[in-house]
């Protein structure tokens, strides 16, 4: 016997949980007083960027929008991406005060190894370490680039007797299947999730007090 798929309804939930543990967890790393560098402002408006967009992607979902709700995926990755970036910038402060200056954009930024930050190198980058972000990319870009993709959901019936396509053309999907959601939603899920987890570490890292020296340890 196969497991119940979980509905609609309730992945949207654990998404809107997740966003709120996303929050408590990065308001804890930067406790009030906490003096901020450039590059803090720029993890904290990933961090409201992430959010904003996972807010959007239910309201998407709950207004039968799959087209769009598609696109924020990708919008999802590009903030993990650019956010794993961070860590092979020359300088990090510095690069990131010259793109906030408006003298340059992050991807004319050059890494420590010479490469231009675009988007295949980002991609490349975070792949190393969750090798399902390259193929979910690729897919996703059909979706930010006009493809079939946005023709299928326009059908809205068939007459196979006839070999009659129906089609509704509307901002809405002309049949209200949740289960053709599963699939983006869990996406956007395991985006996010991942996305937040690198926001919060960053934090972590920067801001919780260096561990103790061994003598001071033994002391």
């Amino acid at each position: 016997m196969t497991e119940k798929a979980m509905p609609l309804a309730e992945r949207l939930a654990a998404l809107e949980k997740l966003e709120g543990e996303i929050l408590v967890k990065a308001q804890r790393m930067v406790p009030a007083g906490s003096k901020l560098t450039v590059v803090d402002n720029f993890i904290l408006g990933a961090i409201k960027r992430t959010l904003s967009q996972s807010r959007a992607f239910r309201k998407l979902v709950e207004d039968w929008n799959f087209a769009s709700a598609a696109v924020m995926v990708r919008t999802q990755l590009d903030t993990a991406m650019r956010i794993n970036g961070i860590r092979y910038m020359q300088n990090s402060e510095s690069d990131i005060a010259r793109i906030f200056g408006g003298e340059t954009t992050y991807r004319k930024l050059k890494a420590a190894d010479g490469q231009k930050m675009m988007d295949a190198y980002l991609k490349e980058k975070l792949t190393e370490d969750h090798e399902w972000v390259g193929p979910l990319y690729d897919e996703l870009s059909d979706f930010v680039h006009l493809s079939f993709r946005h023709f299928w959901p326009v059908m809205a019936g068939t007459d196979d007797e006839n070999q009659i396509a129906f089609f509704a053309i509307s901002a809405q999907d002309p049949k209200k299947v949740e289960s053709n959601y599963y699939e983006v939603t869990d996406a956007f899920f395991r985006v996010t999730k991942l996305t937040g987890m690198m926001l919060v570490g960053l934090l972590m890292a920067r801001h919780s007090p260096p561990p103790p020296k061994v003598s001071e340890v033994r002391e």
